[in-house]
């Protein structure tokens, strides 16, 4: 496992969860966790970014590549190194 192969999505739809997180990024590789969206500990509403992380950097490099700037829902997301 590389140490820091992990990314910060930002802009984040509030309507994404964490399974479409995770959907949508592990078509660039094996996902070293489950994806994270950070929440209102009262709410539960999401505050808007994220994270996800990969075995390699091959993958999180493949990822930024494809996806920062990208669309997700409603809002482009912006993906880089955490």
């Amino acid at each position: 496992l590389d140490v820091g192969a992990n990314l910060f999505i930002g802009n984040l739809d509030e309507n994404v969860d964490e399974r479409l997180l995770y959907d949508t990024f592990s078509a660039f590789g094996v996902m070293a966790t489950t994806a994270k969206i950070a929440r209102d500990p009262g709410s539960g509403i999401s505050k808007g970014y994220g994270f996800v992380s990969y075995t390699d950097f091959e993958s999180s490099d493949a990822a930024i590549e494809s996806m920062n700037g990208q669309f997700l829902m409603n809002k482009a997301i912006s993906v880089q190194y955490a």
